[in-house]
């Protein structure tokens, strides 16, 4: 299926050849996501507030532009995806074209969503911390009910924090009137950004890391809007320790495993990411594009691992801090812009969330042919232990053992005679089956 322009309502509704507002382009920010807010005199004065997310700037027209107080809920006109070079546009639109009138940069920087961005953009309920010139602090923007109007109505909202300012003691857009084009953000500014993702604590790297693992479940969480649901792959689980140049690659069972895997290690490398822990899973993908853990299998009896596929899904450790009592939301978020900004493909990709009802979700996954689902409390934490905030919905009954030895042959039998097996059990503890 061929991808949708998101710049399609944008591109129709200004004449290129005379209006000086770019067409298209922009490059993604390199280290953390932009934001612009325009001041725009057009037939009415208003603000344009835009926020870099995946690939194209999300805008809104802001009438009376932000205000510093929680109180002031202004209101917010959700408008069509810009290119991300609209940020650097500063001039006038010609009479007669679409939004005519003077602009210029207000206020620029860096925002750092709080939660899954693209998941709080789609439920009306975008929360961020913004890094700019003259804008800092907590926001939020909350899309309102629609009476039928033909664009939908948000609100702008500063939150509550040491930066929050009554209205009558000081107005922003009034204070603070001018261009910041040309202005650069300080460096102390953009790095403190980036290394203090979202609310974690300083910590060292450790040396070894037990993932968090699912329990078994009969069927769906009850409250299934405070759960995600990823795929269940039908493989091995993985998690690298990223620290300089040096990538390890462990086991579930701490075991080393960087040396069998050469491909996937330098692919590691090539991405450059921050000192972590990453974790996730590998697969081997078959021709009906689902995971194949027979093919998985043989790929390391053939010592031919080349076709492995790396789905990361969790960070419980990321660029100096300590993130595993940071929700999960929160965390994943964080991961998949850190795999953007890498240009992350071919073998290391992110684990995406279904957007579906949970039944429904269960039964498309068992359909196509997956081992199952996993279910993950939104706001949970990591855990290295087996644990009900995850919780596993198969589509099969297969079940991996412990081989812990055998019996000698009876009666006609030859070699040996039954294989003792053994399970792990929710604690841990290794079972005879």
């Amino acid at each position: 299926m061929p991808s949708v322009d998101k710049l399609l309502s944008y591109k129709a509704k200004r004449d290129f050849t005379t209006t000086t507002e770019p067409a298209d382009g922009g490059e993604e920010s390199p280290s953390a996501l932009s934001f612009v807010v325009q001041k725009h005199w057009a037939s009415r004065l208003h603000y344009d507030f835009r926020l870099e997310l995946d690939g194209t700037m999300k805008s809104w027209a802001v009438p009376k532009g932000p205000s510093y107080d929680p109180r002031d809920k202004r209101m917010a006109v959700h408008v069509e995806d810009h290119p991300i070079s609209y940020s650097s546009f500063e001039g006038t639109i010609p009479a007669k074209q679409y939004g005519a009138g003077k602009v210029i940069i207000w206020d620029n920087g860096i925002w750092l969503p709080m939660g899954d961005p693209a998941q709080g953009y789609r439920n009306g309920n975008l929360k961020f911390e913004l890094r700019g010139h003259k804008l800092k602090g907590k926001w939020a923007l909350i899309r309102m009910k629609s009476k039928g109007e033909k664009q939908e109505p948000w609100l702008l909202i500063k939150e509550k924090d040491a930066l929050a300012k009554p209205a009558a003691t000081f107005s922003v857009v009034d204070e603070l009137p001018h261009s910041v084009a040309g202005l650069k953000l300080s460096k102390s500014l953009v790095e403190s950004k980036l290394e203090s993702p979202v609310s974690g604590v300083k910590a060292v790297l450790p040396a070894k890391l037990s993932p968090q693992l699912a329990m078994l479940g009969a069927g769906p969480p009850s409250d299934a809007q405070d759960w995600i649901f990823e795929i269940k792959f039908d493989g091995y689980r993985l998690l690298t320790r990223v620290q300089g140049a040096r990538i390890q690659l462990f086991t579930r069972n701490g075991n080393d495993w960087s040396a069998k895997l050469g491909a996937l290690h330098a692919q590691l490398s090539k991405l450059m990411l921050p000192d972590g822990w990453y974790d996730g899973e590998i697969v081997v993908i078959n021709d009906h594009g689902v995971p194949d853990f027979g093919a998985l299998q043989n790929a390391f009896d053939k010592r031919s691992t080349q076709d492995i596929t790396y789905y990361l899904f969790d960070l419980p450790y990321c660029n100096g801090y300590d993130l595993r009592n940071v929700p999960l939301n929160a965390r994943r978020a964080q991961l998949k812009a850190l795999l953007t900004k890498a240009k992350s493909y071919g073998a290391v990709r992110f684990s995406e969330a279904f957007h579906a009802t949970a039944p429904s979700i269960v039964t498309s996954a068992c359909r196509l042919g997956l081992e199952g689902v996993i279910a993950k409390r939104r706001n949970s934490g990591y855990r290295s232990a087996r644990s009900p905030d995850w919780i596993k919905l198969k589509c099969s009954q297969r079940q991996e053992f412990v081989i812990g030895g055998w019996t000698e042959p009876k009666g006609s039998r030859t070699g040996l005679g039954a294989l003792l097996l053994g399970v792990y059990s929710d604690g841990g503890k290794l079972v005879y089956a």
